[in-house]
């Protein structure tokens, strides 16, 4: 359930203001707000698939490929000293 809430917090405030976290994107990545966006819908789905039995295992994949792929970006803002 935390985690679940977690997720939903965070996608919606990916959702609200991408440009935001768009600023966190490493310069090397293209598009920083529509890759911003769409972080937010799948942090978003992950939320709602963790409600889902049959979905689980595989939001908890998912959570775990996800971190791997915004790892530069939270390496990157933790680098800037946000």
């Amino acid at each position: 359930m935390t985690l679940s809430l977690l997720c939903g917090v965070a996608g919606l405030a990916h959702l609200v203001a991408p440009e935001a976290h768009a600023r966190l994107t490493p310069a090397a990545m293209p598009w920083p707000e529509t890759v911003a966006f769409l972080t937010g819908i799948r942090q978003l789905l992950n939320a709602i698939a963790l409600h889902l039995p049959p979905l689980r295992a595989a939001a908890g994949l998912l959570l775990v490929l996800y971190a791997l792929c915004v790892w530069p970006a939270n390496s990157n803002h933790a680098a800037q000293g946000f």
